[in-house]
């Protein structure tokens, strides 16, 4: 059976990818930094885990063995993903590895740290020999998950960047099904594919949304660049980390972050989910 090598294995993408990858009684790699999530995963069905460092080759070889297929996913804004591409890429070429399956991000050509460093990755893929296809997920439904107690318990949503921006947010369940899909049927080598949500919301939108849902008023409220600052270092962020979300965040209040959800409607055989649905869902427990 195909081996199918998942790195950022133990996140928050790479749990759900996993998932539907079982679902599919595929065989799964996961590779991981820490025991406690190696055993985690085990648990849930993985065939292997090997542990290591995404910025050690060595631990890559070893991750890369008689692995067919790689869905990589490296950690959030992870400051040397380009670096990391590149060796996951010259790697997979010498070991033999049939298809790569690059997680990008929705326009990677916006003048944004992160977004460039995803760029460079897609560049370095497109250059390779493997036979490839890229996602291009836009911003979770998922971010909401961060803020819920205070859109719970104070009728707040906060986020730091401009409250009227628009989003095709997507949600991270129907992407993990995307990206097992993509990996699993034929027909998807040499794709890239756009992973956009059905409905462009602002945040002003998803508190309308969930003003309706939980039956009381809740408001969308834009932090201050100031207010972002603090809050990322008193919890802290790395000052590279938070300069590079300083940056996406007044992009996003320039631009917001749009994209077209028909190849999601492709993949998924189905409607994109909704962010009422979302929220019912994953935040309130109600069946869909």
């Amino acid at each position: 059976m195909n081996t199918i090598l998942v790195t950022g294995a133990s996140g928050r993408t790479g749990r759900r990818a996993i998932s539907q990858l079982i679902a599919r009684n595929q065989q799964v790699r996961a590779f991981v930094r820490r025991p406690e999530a190696a055993r985690e995963l085990l648990d849930m069905g993985v065939a292997d885990c090997v542990m290591g460092d995404l910025e050690q080759e060595s631990d890559l070889r070893r991750a890369l063995r008689d692995v067919g297929s790689v869905l990589h996913i490296c950690p959030p804004m992870h400051p040397a993903e380009d670096k990391i591409a590149e060796r996951m890429i010259r790697l997979s070429e010498a070991q033999g590895v049939e298809r790569f399956v690059l997680y990008s991000v929705l326009h990677p050509l916006v003048d944004v740290p992160h977004h460039r460093r995803k760029l460079d990755a897609e560049h370095a893929l497109l250059n390779s020999s493997l036979a490839y296809t890229i996602l291009q997920p836009c911003r979770y439904m998922q971010h909401l998950n961060a803020i819920w107690a205070q859109v719970r318990d104070h009728g707040l949503h906060p986020m730091p960047f401009d409250s009227k921006a628009r989003f095709s947010l997507v949600d991270l369940h129907d992407l993990a099904e995307a990206s097992a899909k993509v990996l699993v049927e034929p027909g998807h080598d040499y794709a890239t594919y756009q992973l956009a949500g059905p409905e462009r919301l602002s945040m002003e939108d998803c508190a309308a949304i969930l003003s309706g849902v939980l039956g009381r008023d809740v408001k969308a409220v834009a932090r201050s660049d100031d207010e972002f600052r603090r809050g990322a270092q008193a919890a802290g962020m790395p000052a590279e980390r938070i300069e590079g979300m300083a940056v996406m965040n007044a992009h996003y209040t320039a631009h917001g972050l749009s994209g077209n959800p028909n190849a999601m409607r492709w993949l998924l055989g189905r409607e994109p989910t909704h962010f009422a649905e979302f929220v019912k869902r994953e935040l309130m427990g109600e069946a869909i």
